[in-house]
């Protein structure tokens, strides 16, 4: 099935579950890109063209999101990673340089702690910082997971649910890429797939944070959102930067960028600050 994202692919994982991708663009370094959470590889429409004019760059979905197979194992942290592996030993580099947004950081740094030898350059956009109390909070997690489950009932009922910020986020596509978004993220598969992810948040952040691993000496840049929103994003806004400046300061080629006209959902409302870091970066 073709898609307006990028020309399709699939990678057979060994239990068999498949692994969608879409890739636009040619030559080396290859830019991989990991979703946020819940997030297939719509998220990243506005960004891949650019790039695809210098390099070539992949986008996929998780498992249970977008056209790739649900998994029926629990999809902690570690399960992540370890797809994201499968996927880049598929492409067939031998390094990459990896960009991930929200959830996505914390997937690319898990594999550049499990395999430095095959990292180029990180970017973390906007990544879920695991050192912040705010992902282990028992209520708010309950909550989210009850409002997720309900959210899958009434999809499963017909009914298409799309939260507010999505919706201004995906205004901000062409009419094309929104529609192909709009079929995937209002089926009950993508709103199941999206409560897998964050039921084992937690704990995988949590065995992130204990780890003592070092990331590779490789250039690595955090792009951290200025605006706030909501509430919840005015509370937790300046810890969540605060934090990204200590990764990267404790990093031999770190640098720190802020989108001056974002909050958390930087590759659509600032996708040029994202393709010029990672151009920057592959030149």
């Amino acid at each position: 099935m073709s898609s307006i994202f990028g020309e399709p692919g699939y990678v057979t994982l060994p239990d068999r579950r498949r692994l969608h991708y879409v890739s636009q663009g040619e030559g080396q370094p290859v830019v991989v890109l990991e979703s946020g959470l819940g997030a297939s590889r719509v998220e990243w429409g506005l960004v891949m063209p650019a790039i695809a004019e210098r390099t070539r760059v992949v986008a996929y979905d998780r498992a249970g999101l977008g056209r790739s197979d649900r998994d029926p194992h629990r999809r902690d942290l570690e399960r992540m990673t370890e797809d994201l592996g499968h996927l880049l030993d598929h492409l067939g580099e031998e390094r990459y340089v990896l960009a991930g947004h929200s959830l996505g950081g914390p997937i690319i740094r898990s594999y550049a702690l499990a395999h430095p030898e095959r990292v180029a350059a990180l970017v973390l956009i906007d990544q879920a910082a695991e050192d912040l109390d705010y992902y282990y909070r028992r209520g708010a997690r309950a909550m989210a997971l009850a409002a997720q489950s309900v959210m899958g009932g009434l999809a499963t009922l017909g009914a298409k649910i799309v939260p507010a910020e999505v919706r201004r986020v995906l205004a901000l596509f062409p009419a094309d890429m929104q529609a192909e978004a709009l079929a995937e993220m209002t089926r009950p598969s993508e709103i199941r797939g999206t409560r897998a992810e964050f039921a084992a948040l937690a704990e995988g952040f949590a065995r992130l944070r204990s780890s003592t691993a070092t990331l590779p000496p490789v250039p690595i840049t955090a792009i951290s959102g200025a605006l706030a929103p909501s509430k919840v994003e005015k509370r937790v806004r300046p810890e969540l930067v605060a934090s990204h400046r200590r990764l990267v300061e404790a990093q031999p080629q770190g640098r720190h960028v802020m989108a001056e006209q974002s909050g958390h959902m930087i590759p659509q409302d600032e996708p040029d600050v994202v393709v010029a870091e990672i151009l920057r970066l592959i030149a």
